[in-house]
């Protein structure tokens, strides 16, 4: 899902209320900042299969810290069939990478603030894209895979966050807002190796049809961090 997104490194965490454009200003789009470490790119590493919208890297101490926007049914659209009831494309896939064995702890919350980046519906040739700023009420959720899919030849519009589906990952885990939190946490200790995130958004437990928080995309800040286990267990 292409999207606008900014990435702040730990240590760049005070200077976050100067990226968010203020109405008639440009939005950032794709702004990138990389800690010493961990670091974070905006790109798919693998062709095919899903399309991953984040590349993260991360050592067996280190914090990175992204935000975007995610479709607030994407890890629950009450209309599909399930166990396939996940919006592939409009949850942000993060391709992971651990280079020791850590304790992973992933943080998502709400953000208010972030700007969508959206082309032109008339003109399909212009290049010019418009901005709105994403909605502020997501109840988030994160779905944990191990491996990541470089063999599926196509993208499925609906995946299952609580299981196996099409692509050749396998699921561990997921964590996602039980009684209406506006932040999770999902902590374990995991080895070395490759990994597939999911965040996305459980609005359709607590939203109705007619209130603002049901559709549409929703801005989060996702922190991800490494740890020894003997300094966070």
């Amino acid at each position: 899902m292409n999207k606008t997104a900014i990435i702040f490194g730990a240590s760049l965490l005070a200077l976050s209320t100067q990226v968010f454009a203020a109405p008639g200003d440009k939005a950032n789009t794709n702004e990138i900042k990389v800690t010493e470490k961990g670091s974070a790119t905006f790109e798919d590493p693998e062709k095919g299969g899903i399309g991953y919208e984040w590349h993260i890297k991360m050592p067996h101490h280190g914090a990175v810290e992204i935000v975007g926007s995610v479709g607030g049914k994407s890890s629950f659209e009450p209309n599909f069939r399930a166990p396939n009831f996940g919006w592939t494309h409009t949850s942000d896939w993060v391709a992971l990478e651990l280079d020791a064995d850590a304790v992973l702890e992933i943080v998502i919350r709400r953000q208010a603030g972030v700007y969508d980046a959206k082309p032109p519906k008339k003109d399909a040739t212009s290049t010019k894209l418009s901005y709105v700023t994403a909605g502020a009420s997501l109840y988030p959720a994160v779905s944990i895979y191990s491996g990541w899919d470089s063999t599926t030849e196509k993208e499925k519009g609906s995946f299952n966050p609580i299981g196996n589906f099409w692509s050749t990952i396998q699921f561990m885990d997921v964590e996602y807002s039980k009684e209406g939190e506006s932040m999770i946490v999902y902590r374990k200790y995991l080895g070395a190796g490759k990994y597939s995130i999911d965040i996305g958004g459980v609005n359709a437990l607590y939203c109705t049809e007619t209130d603002a928080c049901f559709k549409g995309l929703h801005g989060y800040r996702a922190t991800f961090t490494t740890s020894h286990i003997k300094h966070v267990m």
